[in-house]
């Protein structure tokens, strides 16, 4: 990927080394573009659609605790914790600061094994991410569409030059084009499965090179980490939790 103009650095407090590469700088861009082309991005917070709770599997919202006095404070917590009477969701509420400190913790017990994790990523590359068979399997199936197409148009020529009977005529069309939709329907259909492993292919190999750009523990909450691998957070009941980054990767915390 080329971005225009320069990259932008990331910096530790007091340091001077940069935390984000280049490449994890690309990564978490195509990140944030595909989330909100798939209307997943929030501008009022970036903890949006990112915490969920295990006791109920519902989104948790942002509510506001003492708006009005100096007690003001912003909580997430289930969106459906009451929405069963007499039986609310035992999951417990994050302030924005636990849940920065949460994310911060698993990306820093992630880095300590990042060698496994990768090991285990490309793994999953070859084992979920192929697609050599489906475009030969599309090929067919264009082909196969040419042919019914050409069927179709003899079939309407002919009925155009020579009386026939349209009781069979219209039965035999109906066929084809009834054949033809389905063929569609199945290149449609390995179109979306292409698609889908190539953007799982290019979300781990992000991961992948994301990984290899951080060194070291990290001290502070940065929201471009944030935003370009993590997938989203579940509260467990009775206080666990666990942060599932981009890949499927879970890393429990305790609450």
């Amino acid at each position: 990927m080329t971005l225009q103009g320069e990259i932008p650095q990331y910096y530790v407090e007091e340091h001077h080394e940069p935390i984000i590469s280049p490449d994890l700088f690309d990564f978490v861009q195509s990140e944030i573009k595909h989330r909100e082309q798939n209307g997943k991005h929030s501008g009022v917070s970036i903890f949006a659609n990112k915490i969920k709770c295990g006791c109920c599997d519902g989104w948790c919202g942002a509510k506001v605790w003492h708006s009005t006095d100096k007690y003001r404070r912003v909580i997430y917590c289930c969106n459906k914790k009451y929405a069963h009477k007499g039986k609310p969701c035992s999951t417990r509420h994050l302030t924005g600061e636990e849940i920065k400190q949460t994310f911060v913790k698993a990306l820093n017990s992630l880095v300590e094994v990042k060698e496994n994790v990768i090991a285990e990523l490309r793994t999953l590359i070859d084992s979920i991410c192929q697609t050599e068979e489906l475009p030969e399997e599309r090929d067919k199936v264009e082909q196969e569409l040419g042919v019914l197409a050409e069927r179709l148009e003899t079939l309407i020529y002919e009925n155009a030059r020579v009386a026939q009977d349209q009781t069979a005529y219209l039965k035999q069309e109906n066929e084809i084009r009834a054949l033809y939709v389905e063929k569609q329907e199945d290149m449609e259909k390995l179109d979306e499965q292409i698609a889908e492993r190539e953007r799982k292919r290019n979300t781990l190999e992000g991961m992948i090179h994301a990984l290899c750009g951080i060194n070291g523990a990290q001290v502070v909450f940065d929201e471009a980490l944030w935003c370009g691998l993590l997938d989203h957070i579940i509260v467990k009941e009775y206080g666990a939790i666990v942060v599932v980054f981009k890949g499927g990767i879970e890393i429990g915390v305790d609450g």
